[in-house]
């Protein structure tokens, strides 16, 4: 009799148990991670910290005006790198060198983010106009600190920061 309701309890738990990895399957697959390019410009770390700053009305304003003018320049870059984005991971249980294809979106993908770069660069350098001499030494360091809880050095991700 045990035996019996033993196996009907591994007959109602099968199903369950097998609907729940299915979706967490699909769930893993179909949520995609946000893109590495999605982190915030400097000048939208400055407007995040604008009470550490005291900023003015004024100078919050330029600096709104400074970030909409960056994302409408960094969209059409950012797109570009989505498109480039390959659908899945690649499997890294594979020792096959990569394609041409694949070292040529590596290249562009490089280009592109260099742009964002240097994009994120001219804008931060315009919003240091806007800002006082002590405000320029507090953002300075807001940026450092943003940058290092980032996470990512020369080692890429897990590798060490820059200078260590």
């Amino acid at each position: 009799m045990k035996r019996h309701l033993f196996m009907l309890g591994l007959l109602f738990a099968v199903p369950t148990f097998a609907g729940s990895t299915t979706a967490t399957q699909d769930a893993s697959q179909g949520a995609r991670r946000p893109p590495p390019f999605e982190r915030k410009s400097p000048v939208q770390v400055l407007i995040d910290h604008r009470q550490d700053l005291a900023l003015t009305d004024a100078q919050a304003k330029s600096l709104s005006q400074l970030q909409t003018a960056l994302d409408a320049k960094n969209a059409p870059v950012k797109q570009s790198l989505e498109a480039l984005r390959p659908s899945a991971p690649p499997d890294r249980n594979t020792q096959a060198a990569p394609s041409a294809q694949d070292q040529a979106h590596h290249e562009q993908a490089r280009g592109l983010f260099e742009q964002l770069r240097a994009n994120d660069l001219a804008a931060y350098q315009e919003a240091e106009q806007v800002l006082t001499d002590a405000q320029k030494t507090q953002a300075r360091t807001l940026l450092e600190s943003e940058r290092r809880s980032h996470g990512l050095g020369h080692g890429g991700r897990g590798g060490p920061p820059r200078g260590e």
